[in-house]
């Protein structure tokens, strides 16, 4: 081992200097960084805002596959479209189950080997879903495979959540929210499309779930980059599955829990025009090839939404740029109200109010992921997570019963109102439940603080 000492002590110092140089230059970098480290400093592997992109790429797989490729190909072979809308409502339920699995993945094992687990059940269905005949008396056990695939997707997104919430900064957060998002919007549109096409051109079936699955396997390799997490033991189950539990119900009775479960629910950027306009796209002459090519101009532009977001977050903070996305969202829908009824105006706006709303969606993420800590954080998130099926499900009944009752214009300014209303109710919330908690645990900008 070469010492330093011996370069003041010997009558060569010039050789022994060089000596250091040239075989041991570990020893040197070491010894120097000592005076810039602290004592047993120690460096943590996190997994890098862009490794969600493909991590969430993976567990929105099989929603693709299912309501595009396999949705398809069934009507084609004789299954009634009641019956496929059956399987594809079995992909949304194993999703909005996330808050079943997750205090599974808090209490157990490591989230990376969770979301191993989750991915292989996920395609191993998926391949199953390929090799069984496609005719009415096997729908059975399509919607079961299917919601078997979904429930692996769904226990992964939830390892993903939390690894989110303990590998990312809180600096770094929007970002990581952004590429979420927007892999989720890629996976979907190349899964449906990529996988419709292999079935089109390909006559085996097996042979197209293999090649279909395999970006999924690629994109799902990413979890790699995630820190490797301690593996927590079996016999330690029950007591980690009561922490998780308490946590969470700890969490929902602070103002910070409150106000986020709140913020899930309420008809702010949340999009729910965009649902809808697959039914009022012909009072605006919209052909269905160009529906078919807003489709396609749609991810693009969602991918490019949530990129945005997720950089603007980390610039001026995600509560900032949802809420700034959210109003701009509501000025979007009382102009389209009473701007020309052209095909050109119908899919610049719808793409814009799309982008915007996949930009809330991304922004809100972040918001949550901040606010839920890293205590039985998959649990929390998952909790949160589903209850923004609320905040698109009564908009949509509501705006769908004005159309019918007073016509598309209505509907369009309800939806502005509904913004307006769902807005009004989050700075009133704000101001209840305490802006300084809300300032503390969520990172909320004093801007806003400022103007309330």
């Amino acid at each position: 081992m070469f010492s330093l000492d011996l370069h003041v002590a010997s009558k060569r110092p010039d050789h022994i200097f060089l000596h250091a140089r040239i075989c041991a230059p570990p020893l040197v970098v070491g010894r120097c960084l000592r005076l810039f480290l602290p004592h047993r400093t120690t460096v943590t592997k996190q997994a890098p805002p862009f490794a969600f992109f493909f991590l969430h790429t993976a567990t929105v797989w099989p929603i693709g596959v299912v309501s595009l490729a396999l949705a398809n190909n069934l009507v084609r072979a004789g299954v009634s479209v009641r019956q496929v809308a059956a399987i594809v409502a079995a992909t949304t339920l194993a999703f909005t189950f996330e808050f079943v699995w997750a205090p599974l993945v808090d209490s157990s094992l490591t989230r990376k080997v969770w979301y191993a687990i989750g991915a292989v059940i996920m395609c191993a269905c998926l391949v199953a879903i390929f090799t069984i005949p496609w005719k009415e008396t096997a729908v059975q056990a399509i919607i079961l495979l299917a919601f078997a695939s979904c429930s692996g997707a769904a226990i992964a997104a939830v390892a993903v959540k939390g690894i989110m919430a303990y590998d990312v900064q809180p600096e770094r957060m929007g970002a990581a929210s952004g590429f979420y998002t927007a892999g989720g919007t890629f996976g979907k549109t190349v899964a449906g499309a990529g996988t419709l096409l292999l079935l089109t051109h390909l006559s085996s079936k097996t042979f197209a779930a293999c090649i279909s699955i395999a970006p999924a396997v690629v994109a799902a390799s990413a979890i790699a980059l995630a820190a490797p997490g301690s593996l927590r033991s079996l016999r330690e189950f029950g007591a980690k599955m009561a922490g998780s539990l308490l946590e969470l119900w700890h969490f929902i009775r602070t103002r910070n829990g409150l106000l986020i479960a709140l913020l899930c629910v309420l008809p702010f950027g949340t999009g729910t025009e965009a649902g809808l306009i697959g039914a009022i796209s012909r009072e605006w002459s919209v052909s269905p090839n160009q529906l078919a090519l807003f489709s396609t101009l749609g991810a693009g532009t969602n991918i490019a939404g949530a990129i945005l977001a997720g950089w603007l977050a980390t610039r001026i903070g995600p509560w900032t740029t949802y809420i700034a996305s959210g109003l701009t969202m509501i000025l979007v829908m009382i102009a389209f109200a009473f701007a020309p009824r052209t095909p050109l105006v119908f899919l610049a706006v719808e793409l814009l109010y799309r982008a915007l709303a996949i930009g809330c969606y991304a922004a809100l993420l972040g918001i949550v992921m901040t606010a839920i800590g890293k205590g039985a954080a998959s649990t929390k998130a998952a909790v949160m997570w589903s209850l923004t099926n609320f905040s698109f499900f009564y908009p949509t009944l509501i705006e769908g019963t004005i159309h019918d009752r007073s016509g598309t214009a209505a509907m369009l300014l309800t939806d502005a109102l509904l913004g307006v209303t769902g807005f009004a109710i989050l700075m009133i919330a704000l101001r209840v439940l305490g802006a300084r908690g809300a300032r503390a645990s969520l990172g909320l900008v004093a801007s806003f603080h400022e103007a309330e």
